[in-house]
């Protein structure tokens, strides 16, 4: 979170583009990592514009939290983000 209270939510297109959904975009932004997610992301091209599509990878029940694998770049041990997600499978951290 940053020093406003505000968090950070950034989408990576590209190794050149990143989205920062921080302060504008859709309530994709709020959409948790797991790492046995119920849907995945895809980056398509519209007339020329990128767009970020979260897609269903099963039926998703009413009240269910939507969730995708983050697929951060992996890290040096020091810099390992811990992942909470409480999978069955869990890798323990986001990279």
């Amino acid at each position: 979170r940053s020093p406003q209270g505000i968090g950070c939510y950034m989408f990576r297109i590209d190794d050149a583009e990143v989205v920062d959904a921080t302060m504008h975009g859709s309530a994709a932004r709020f959409i948790n990592h797991s790492c046995e997610p119920n849907c995945y992301s895809r980056v398509i091209h519209v007339e020329g514009h990128k767009h970020i599509v979260i897609f269903a990878l099963r039926r998703i029940l009413r009240g269910e939290e939507l969730t995708y694998d983050y697929k951060f770049p992996i890290e040096e041990p020091a810099a390992k983000l811990p992942c909470n997600c409480g999978a069955k499978r869990c890798r323990r951290f986001l990279n």
